[in-house]
């Protein structure tokens, strides 16, 4: 199996190197670089599966630097780990929708690694998601992001919205990547508000994937859930 990749981005070379020390250790491909400028020239050449990065550096903040790892690397896992001190101005960034998640300063070895692990598992599923949306048109983009509690992946059209029919079908594909995956889909919601048609997928405990498409909102309301069982 290859290696997981990790990009290391904090300003203070004696952390920057304790974290390439422990993640080479569990099997992690790593590199490190000690500001905004210098991760964004690694990732040019590197794709990384993570970007754990520190909020407060000169030139670039951590925030900012992942606001471009998320336009350039969707897929990637995009952490901050910082001291408490940051933590308001990192909620703020969380609310943008720009960090996946908030590491404090100092950390301990071991969670950090079963925690980073847990992400990565979830990252493969949504990975497999994204994957019908590579090969997509132009004006066709996909988001993806992930929480506790779910996994969501965002679909957008410059066009600027789907045709109902052309959404359900999406969703139809949706869920038939997730009947060939691991997990299994054990129901399913299908809604419409806002300009938006959601299908939600349960998949057993407490977590849920969800799919949102934005559609003409001259269009029929849907009522039928695809591919899945009754929730």
């Amino acid at each position: 199996m290859e290696a997981f990749k990790l990009l290391v981005v904090d300003d203070e070379p004696q952390v920057a190197h304790a974290l390439r020390r422990l993640f080479r250790r569990e099997g992690f491909e790593v590199q490190v670089a000690f500001n905004g400028s210098e991760a964004l020239e690694r990732l040019k050449e590197f794709s990384p599966d993570i970007v754990l990065t520190d909020f407060r550096m000169p030139g670039m903040t951590g925030s900012e630097l992942l606001q471009r790892v998320k336009r350039s690397h969707p897929l990637a896992l995009r952490l901050i780990i910082s001291g408490y001190a940051d933590f308001k101005s990192v909620v703020a960034s969380v609310n943008d929708g720009e960090i996946c998640r908030f590491i404090s300063k100092p950390w301990d070895d071991a969670e950090l690694v079963t925690y980073l692990k847990a992400l990565l598992r979830q990252r493969e599923t949504m990975a497999q998601l994204y994957a019908p949306f590579r090969a997509a048109p132009q004006n066709v983009s996909a988001e993806v992001g992930m929480s506790d509690a779910s996994m969501v992946l965002k679909v957008q059209m410059s066009d600027p919205a789907f045709p109902a029919e052309q959404a359900l079908s999406i969703i139809e594909r949706f869920a038939g990547v997730l009947a060939a995956d691991s997990l299994k889909v054990v129901g399913g919601l299908l809604e419409r508000y806002g300009g938006r048609l959601s299908f939600v997928a349960e998949v057993g405990g407490p977590q849920r994937l969800r799919l949102e498409l934005p559609v003409r909102a001259e269009e029929a309301q849907p009522s039928e859930r695809p591919g899945v069982g009754n929730a």
